[in-house]
């Protein structure tokens, strides 16, 4: 026990500069350098292994002696590497091992135990540094025990050595750790252990760098510790915050989507989506920021701060609202449209700005954006259960105008077809409205589609039997589908096509004079020569006149033709419909 004691000093005064783990990895060449630095030393290491030994025995032997007086012998040697072989069993072969191995090991991991326990008592006495001492006295005999490495994780931690806390942790990971049987009780728990504190240590780390205003280095630490605990959200809001101090917003807001969107769990958290709104606030994307202060305060209805920042948003946005009808009234229509679009990001919840913001597009004929703002704002009514049926009606029609509008613009372009397909979607929401008719009765006719014309002519007069236009258009296309069977011949059903042309429209004089020759072909002279004397009375100058008349009334002159009884019976007919004619 004296020999392993001095042994155990030996090895003391070998390390008292440089404290260190020694354990694993020693070979053959290990013990060659140990003896030549044995053999520097001879003297004194002679006297501390040898001990007692019997001094005379030396000076009865003086041919045996060494030449020098430090050099140790054979003997000493092999009681030296025996019990070196005992400590450090690693790569060492047997012969170097003395007859009793296992008692001087278990000896030594006694010592190394209660240099641990020394140990663990100065940290719990706050000692850290000191325990630190005696933990490396309890790795020179033996650095197979976890429970010294964690101590001395412990000890680096409460002195804030986080990196040193970190090394020796990876340094259990990688040599001790790695080898333990996976199916062993407590394997998963002593791994998560280790890698909370290396968590720890990280997040530890990254919070001084982030307090000293070194954001990159914070931000590597924290992503180290989440990578060691991804479950951790608290690892990853400091992450956000690092990004958020350096301006990185684009990253924070993908970083934090991608936080929400990978857990269930998150989607219920208020104060992520509260977080969230302030980096869309911070990247001028107010819409998406209105929209997470809205799930916020779904979440949680109380919320103070979600409440704060939504009272800012909606404020902001009725004073761009305001704005912009100042900016209308005064005839700045792109200004008013960059407001109320501002008021719009700030608030989309109100479906009025949708409708002052369509009514803008609309006057400057951009028909598909306005179009896409109302129906928006319809939406949103829907969506937000606005009971506001005077609003509902204001979109309802602004709707309808723009269609007509759009329309307009598209028959005046020629886009005869485009215009039927939006006059259609206007008749589709409202079958009341005469103009849609018409409009798309005008689209038919330019196409030479006559006959859908009529039909679109004649339900506008249905809806407004009293509007001339609207007669007028019936009758024009009447008188035209008269001419066409005139000049097929066809002359009875030229003459019921100008009969209903003359029903809508009797004051038209042109109206008169083709069933004239319509009656005149058909040997309907009597008829012919009334029609013909309706002309005269409606419209004396009418170029087309006197070539009928010369055929009607043979070797009369103008006179006789005034005189006639077809004239007396063409004033009365004109009378009886409430005609003036160009003689009164």
């Amino acid at each position: 026990m004296e020999k392993l004691n001095a042994v155990e000093r030996l090895l003391a005064e070998s390390n008292k500069d440089n404290v260190a783990l020694i354990g694993d990895g020693l070979t053959k060449q290990h013990f060659i350098e140990l003896d030549t630095f044995i053999s520097t030393k001879g003297k004194l290491y002679e006297s501390q292994v040898r001990g007692d030994w019997n001094e005379e025995e030396k000076k009865e032997e003086p041919s045996d002696s060494p030449i020098f007086t430090t050099e140790l012998n054979d003997k000493i040697m092999f009681d030296i590497r025996s019990r070196l072989a005992s400590i450090f069993e690693s790569g060492i072969e047997r012969s170097y091992m003395t007859d009793r191995p296992d008692q001087i090991k278990e000896d030594l991991l006694k010592r190394g135990d209660d240099y641990y326990n020394q140990a663990l008592k100065l940290y719990h006495q706050e000692l850290y540094e000191k325990a630190l001492l005696k933990l490396d006295k309890a790795f020179t005999f033996t650095s197979q025990d976890i429970n010294y490495y964690v101590l001395k994780a412990d000890c680096f931690i409460q002195l804030c050595d986080f990196k040193s806390a970190i090394l020796t942790i990876n340094r259990l990971l990688s040599t001790i750790f790695i080898n333990l049987d996976k199916d062993s009780p407590n394997y998963e728990e002593i791994k998560t252990t280790l890698y909370d504190k290396i968590a720890f240590c990280y997040y530890m780390m990254g919070q001084t760098n982030y307090d000293s205003l070194f954001y990159m280095e914070a931000l590597e630490s924290f992503n180290k510790a989440s990578e060691m605990r991804p479950d951790n959200l608290t690892f990853k809001v400091k992450s956000i915050s690092c990004l958020f101090s350096m301006n990185r917003l684009s990253e924070a807001i993908v970083l934090m989507d991608k936080i929400i969107g990978e857990n269930e769990a998150y989607k219920n958290n208020c104060s992520l989506f509260v977080l969230r709104a302030k980096l869309n606030l911070k990247a001028n994307h107010i819409s998406k920021c209105f929209h997470d202060l809205k799930t916020a305060l779904k979440i949680e209805a109380e919320n103070r701060e979600a409440k704060h920042l939504m009272e800012q948003l909606e404020e902001t946005g009725e004073q761009l609202r305001n704005g912009a009808l100042i900016l209308s009234l005064s005839g700045r229509t792109t200004d008013a449209l960059h407001k109320i679009t501002g008021a719009i990001s700030f608030n989309p919840s109100k479906p009025e700005y949708h409708l002052q913001r369509g009514i803008l597009y609309k006057r400057m004929k951009d028909f598909n954006s306005a179009i896409d703002d109302f129906l928006i704002g319809l939406e949103k009514i829907n969506e937000y259960e606005i009971k506001d049926k005077e609003l509902y009606s204001n979109f309802q029609r602004q709707i309808l105008l723009t269609y007509n509008d759009f329309a307009i613009q598209c028959y005046e372009k020629r886009f005869y077809d485009d215009a039927i397909v939006l006059l259609n979607k206007a008749i589709k929401i409202e079958k009341k409205e005469s103009g849609f008719y018409v409009n798309r009765g005008d689209c038919y006719y330019k196409k030479e589609e006559k006959r859908f014309a009529l039909l679109d002519y004649e339900q506008a007069l249905e809806i407004e039997p009293k509007n001339e236009e609207i007669k007028d258009r019936v009758a024009n296309v009447y008188y035209e589908f008269g001419i066409e069977k005139y000049e097929t011949k066809d002359y009875e059903e030229a003459t019921k096509n100008f009969d209903n042309a003359i029903k809508f429209k009797p004051e038209k004089c042109k109206y008169y004079i083709s069933r004239a020759r319509t009656k005149y072909m058909s040997n309907e002279r009597n008829d012919a020569q009334k029609d013909i004397c309706i002309s005269i009375l409606l419209e004396p100058s009418n170029s087309e006149i006197p070539t009928i008349i010369s055929r009607l009334f043979i070797n009369q002159d103008l006179n006789e033709v005034l005189a006639s009884k077809a004239m007396n019976e063409a004033k009365e007919y004109l009378k009886s419909k409430h005609i003036h004619t160009a003689f009164e």
